[in-house]
């Protein structure tokens, strides 16, 4: 499927795995692999933890970048450090070794190949002097179609991830699935009502230069959604909506609510670059059906 921003994404079916690849005017820019095949992925393996990962590479905080005749410096954060390190080989490609929350050591559950230039336009690290390349939208996408795609592909790897946690896949309602496209296209038009002017200045930012990513913090996405029965995620910009959640699962704070032993509905929205994830506890709803 196209992607709307210059890369199509060439998603292979594999049972309890995740491949995909990315590409780009036929040539591959990235590789992703959620795997159980540890030959594979040599020098690495799936399990394998940090202690084990600092015996056969070095896992540095900086990086320096030749683009076009622009260096670019990425700078990895404590949290980059223990669960999305960065790899470079010899031959100046990268690959970015994603390692899920356990108690104890973390262990490498996936990993993604890819070159200099989707690292950067990707921006999962802080950038140095906010320099770097961009994405861009392509003109005539059909966007109806590519939101359906990556709603669907979005909704599935989550679904996998649990699944693979031995938890409860997420069911899903109609209901919710409207409330968030409707919320997502509330905040897109009145992004004031929602954000301070600061908050506004930083979005924007984001949205014109800024590389990196944005998200609405816990009381943002209360005063959004107005409704206590009902948890959220919006961030943007997401390109590559796989790469996000495999972001977001080594993420502490989102790991935690992505894969809560609670039975949930979920529900995500696309608008463009924009994203809006939406999950719902079953006990709340079962309580709202007996109150009527």
């Amino acid at each position: 499927m196209a992607s709307g921003f210059s890369f199509t994404i060439n998603r292979y079916l594999i049972d309890d795995e995740l491949l995909e690849v990315n590409s780009e005017d036929k040539v591959i820019k990235s590789i992703k692999y959620l795997g159980e095949e540890d030959d594979t992925i040599k020098p690495f393996k799936f399990g394998m933890t940090m202690d084990e990962l600092s015996k056969i590479a070095m896992v540095y905080p900086n990086f320096t970048i030749d683009y076009q005749d622009e260096t670019i410096d990425l700078e990895l954060e404590e949290d980059d450090m223990n669960y999305r390190p960065l790899i470079a080989f010899d031959n100046g490609t990268f690959a970015i070794l994603f390692f899920e929350q356990m108690q104890g050591e973390s262990q490498l559950y996936a990993v993604d190949y890819l070159d200099s230039e989707t690292l950067l336009k990707l921006a999962p690290y802080t950038v140095a002097d906010d320099q770097g390349p961009r994405y861009a939208q392509e003109k005539g996408s059909d966007w109806e179609e590519i939101h359906q795609f990556k709603r669907q592909q979005t909704s599935d790897f989550l679904q996998l991830l649990r699944k693979r946690k031995e938890q409860p896949t997420f069911s899903l309602d109609s209901n919710l699935q409207m409330t968030s496209e409707k919320t997502l296209a509330t905040f897109i038009n009145d992004k004031e009502d929602i954000l301070t002017t600061e908050r506004l200045q930083e979005l924007q930012r984001f949205e014109e230069e800024e590389p990196g990513t944005f998200m609405l913090n816990d009381s943002e996405m209360t005063d959004l959604l107005d409704d206590p029965s009902i948890s959220g995620h919006f961030e943007m910009p997401v390109y590559d909506p796989s790469f996000s959640v495999l972001s977001w699962y080594s993420t502490p704070r989102l790991n935690e609510r992505l894969l809560a032993s609670n039975e949930a509905s979920l529900a995500v929205a696309f608008s463009k670059e924009n994203v809006l994830i939406l999950w719902k506890e079953l006990d709340y709803q079962t309580e709202e059906s007996e109150s009527n």
